[in-house]
């Protein structure tokens, strides 16, 4: 059923519209009505946005992670090719808040940037999800700034909270959704334009993974029994 008011598609089963929060006419009303305001269309290509389902957002954010953590091997890698006794003349407790505090910082902008610009990570580029605001247009650095700095109260723990908002949640928005105004809907994506996507993301991971290794290779030599 579309919105008469915005033109989204929603849900049979919804009473409100899940962007703009219009009532929905009833299905037994006038079929005209739930017709989104939208031009002539092609065959295939959806006529109105509709709400990601949560488990292609699992997917992009699964691909994010694994991109996120290439950068961290390589860069790893660099810091203790430069001071290469770094471990041993430091504590656990600050590797590990090292770790979590590097691990933080570069996912925060690895998706700051990529969706306030762009409005998708290239994980949901491969997925075929957008973030956008109520209009339409990518949500810009300041709303995706606040998206992404209430990733990590989302996030706790293991993203079960997040999970849980987005699931009982109309539109299936987290928690840093509502707080920036944000969307998190389908997204058609040209098959050339996602080809060159996932080439980019498997080409960082790969140019990653080898300058880690030429940076550290005792890192990638098993030992020998």
């Amino acid at each position: 059923m579309f919105c008469p008011a915005c033109g989204v598609k929603n849900e049979d089963t919804q009473a409100q519209c899940f962007v703009c929060g219009k009532k929905l006419p009833s299905l037994n009303g006038d079929a005209g009505a739930s017709r989104p305001r939208t031009g002539p269309t092609r065959p295939g290509i959806p006529t109105a946005p509709v709400a990601a389902r949560l488990g292609d957002r699992l997917i992009a954010l699964i691909l994010d992670t694994i991109f996120v953590c290439a950068i961290l091997l390589v860069s790893a890698a660099a810091i203790l090719k430069r001071w290469p006794h770094a471990l041993e003349t430091t504590s656990t407790l600050t590797i590990i808040c090292v770790i979590a505090a590097a691990t933080l910082i570069v996912a925060f902008i690895y998706h700051w940037l990529l969706e306030g610009a762009f409005g998708a990570t290239m994980g949901k580029a491969i997925v075929g999800v957008r973030v956008t605001r109520q209009d339409g247009t990518v949500p810009g650095l300041g709303s995706s700034a606040i998206r992404n700095a209430f990733r990590l109260l989302d996030a706790l723990p293991f993203y079960i909270l997040g999970f849980f908002v987005a699931a009982f949640s109309r539109g299936r928005r987290r928690i840093g959704d509502y707080a920036a105004g944000t969307f998190v809907l389908e997204h058609a994506v040209p098959v050339g334009e996602r080809v060159a996507v996932t080439f980019l993301w498997l080409a960082g991971i790969s140019a990653a993974v080898w300058g880690a290794w030429a940076l550290c290779p005792t890192w990638f030599q098993l030992p020998l029994r």
